[in-house]
């Protein structure tokens, strides 16, 4: 399967608000961390940051935090696509468990057991939700075992939104990681100026067609 980038116009439009309208230059974006970032959130130096629901963690951790948990919430990421009004947050993983098919039938057995285990018995559960922070899709979770800090909150109540349609947050269907990283070393050449976004289009669309051809 190809891709034309039918969107790369709306993408760039989030973008260049990100590295415009940063605490930055745009030229500098290369060297910001994830944690400089939540710190700088946390201290009232930005308005806004993407990340995770993990990020409540990363943002009350940080020494002289000003943000309390009542006031941190979430916004949809839009664009400028029409029909958007009706879309809900990215909900989703690049994270799987696996069982490794080579390991021995009993020790298959045990590592199956044991996921079952965690999502499904009292202590496991407790641990998946408030040491792991995991938001569990199982039946096996009744409203008062969900996660409590207020990211997760958001999230099952952006989730529960009438005719809001969360959006599949679902990595593996990028082809490769070479095109990932490909694709992350044209943002950056384009934010320092050294790249036009049309090059940086038609990259995208030259190597998602090479990676898919490799992996067939």
């Amino acid at each position: 399967m190809k891709i034309d980038f039918s969107y790369a116009d709306q993408y760039k439009n989030i973008f260049d608000l990100y590295i415009t309208d940063s605490t930055i230059p745009a030229k500098n974006t290369g060297v910001k961390t994830v944690d400089n970032s939540m710190a700088e959130f946390a201290l009232e130096e930005c308005a806004m940051v993407q990340n995770g629901n993990w990020a409540w963690g990363q943002i009350s951790g940080v020494t002289g935090n000003k943000v309390k948990a009542e006031n941190v919430k979430y916004l949809p990421i839009y664009t400028g696509v029409e029909g958007e009004e009706g879309q809900g947050l990215c909900v989703g993983t690049e994270n799987f468990y696996c069982i490794n098919k080579k390991a021995s039938k009993a020790d298959q057995q045990a590592t199956a057991d044991f996921i079952y285990w965690l999502y499904s018995s009292k202590t496991g559960k407790d641990y998946v939700t408030n040491k792991l922070g995991f938001i569990a899709p199982f039946d096996t979770f009744a409203d008062n075992e969900r996660p409590t800090d207020p990211l997760a909150v958001e999230i099952s109540n952006w989730m529960a939104k009438p005719g809001i349609t969360s959006v599949s947050w679902n990595f593996t269907v990028f082809p490769s990681q070479t095109f990932k990283d490909n694709f992350g070393a044209s943002l950056l050449r384009y934010a320092q100026g050294t790249k036009d976004w049309a090059s940086v289009k038609a990259d995208v669309v030259k190597d998602w067609a090479n990676e898919k051809e490799l992996a067939e």
